[in-house]
């Protein structure tokens, strides 16, 4: 408890960042990490050789960008940095570990960045208690092409903080009003990822499943209802054994990989 309690106060953060709830977060996961280390290799194990079969559909150099960077938990970093010229990492913030480690890799850019474009308008929403916002878009980065782009189990994080601050300050906002909050979020990373790149992939977990004794007891969609294509690979992340977040039951994540998100954004909806 000391060590994250220090993390939070240490941590340089945005003001959007902490008021939804995002430094917190981080934190979090960086102490889940921690105990369940063993748990997670096999996720991230997956998480890096899809990070790799990736990148070699496209030819080296030029700029690659990683939305959703995270703790570098999941991301192959040197894998990343040998490949392209500059490696652009994307996050609501970094921790000083990820500062530190990019501070030696001198073709490694820090941006913080909301990639959703959602909170700011969301935030002005609530305070003025509005409805929820439908024209944000996200944002653009220097204006720049890159050559790659990666979202890093992303997608179905993206409404989560924002939702729950919904649920703190409009409780009876109504649920479909919610969905389709959520479903703009996620539908225009897709479209923004993509277009920001030549190439451009994606991982994240498309649905939760939990577990009493190795049998499953309640599964529920990831993806907020978007119709995703079949996965390019695939592979089952053993988020939360018991008791990490139930006395008795296990979480267990089953995580999708696609290469190539031009194919899948062309089966969905104008964006």
């Amino acid at each position: 408890m000391l060590r994250e309690a220090i993390e939070y106060l240490t941590t340089p953060c945005q003001p959007l960042a902490r008021r939804f709830g995002y430094l917190a977060e981080m934190v979090a996961l960086g102490a889940r990490y921690r105990r369940q280390r063993r748990a997670w290799a096999p996720h991230v194990a997956a998480c890096h050789r899809f990070v790799d079969q990736a990148i070699q559909r496209v030819e080296p150099g030029g700029r690659a960008l990683v939305a959703g960077s995270g703790l570098l938990i999941e991301v192959p970093l040197e894998i990343l940095t040998a490949r392209f010229d500059q490696v652009v990492l994307v996050d609501m913030l970094h921790s000083r570990a990820v500062r530190r480690r990019a501070a030696g890799l001198p073709n490694v850019r820090l941006v913080e960045l909301d990639v959703s474009g959602a909170l700011a308008p969301l935030a002005e929403a609530l305070d003025r208690r509005a409805p929820l916002p439908t024209g944000f878009e996200p944002p653009s980065i220097d204006g720049a092409h890159f050559r790659f782009a990666l979202s890093c189990n992303l997608l179905s994080q993206l409404p989560l903080l924002p939702l729950e601050a919904v649920e703190r300050r409009a409780p009876h906002t109504q649920d479909a009003d919610r969905l389709a909050f959520a479903r703009r979020m996620v539908q225009g990373h897709l479209c923004w990822l993509s277009g920001i790149a030549e190439r451009a992939a994606l991982f994240t977990d498309v649905d939760s499943s939990w577990l009493h004794r190795g049998t499953v007891t309640e599964v529920e969609e990831s993806t907020w209802g978007l119709p995703l294509p079949a996965p390019d690979m695939s592979w089952l992340w053993d988020i939360a054994p018991a008791p990490e977040q139930d006395r008795r039951l296990d979480l267990r994540h089953s995580v999708g990989g696609w290469f190539d998100l031009h194919a899948v954004t062309s089966a969905l909806p104008p964006c």
